[in-house]
């Protein structure tokens, strides 16, 4: 298997939708740490996982195998990943340039 969480979802959301399940795309960040520890702040990486409907939302993460948990940090929730991308905006400035992002996560509780 090959490719980044946001292909594995929309894959998966795909194969949902063929079959008549009402499903969305949610965009967000994972903690890197199974048992993250209070009060201490990590850089946390961009992350997709699923939501179907069956009576109620039910969220995934096929990427990891994993139902969605405290490590989940949701951000948006959409049709795909181009109404829910971790980071949007329009550049207007020399022709080159670096975009540099970090998101540092703590677990509060």
């Amino acid at each position: 298997r090959k490719g980044v969480c946001q292909d594995i979802t929309h894959i998966t959301l795909g194969a949902l939708r063929s079959v008549g399940i009402p499903s969305r795309y949610v965009s967000g960040y994972l903690h890197p740490h199974a048992n993250p520890e209070i009060g201490v702040a990590v850089t946390g990486e961009s992350h997709a996982w699923v939501e179907w409907f069956a009576g109620d939302w039910q969220g995934f993460d096929p990427t990891n195998g994993t139902e969605i948990g405290d490590r989940h940090v949701l951000v948006g929730r959409g049709r795909d990943y181009n109404d829910v991308p971790p980071l949007r905006g329009v550049y207007a400035g020399p022709f080159k340039s670096d975009l540099h992002v970090e998101v540092t996560i703590t677990r509060e509780a």
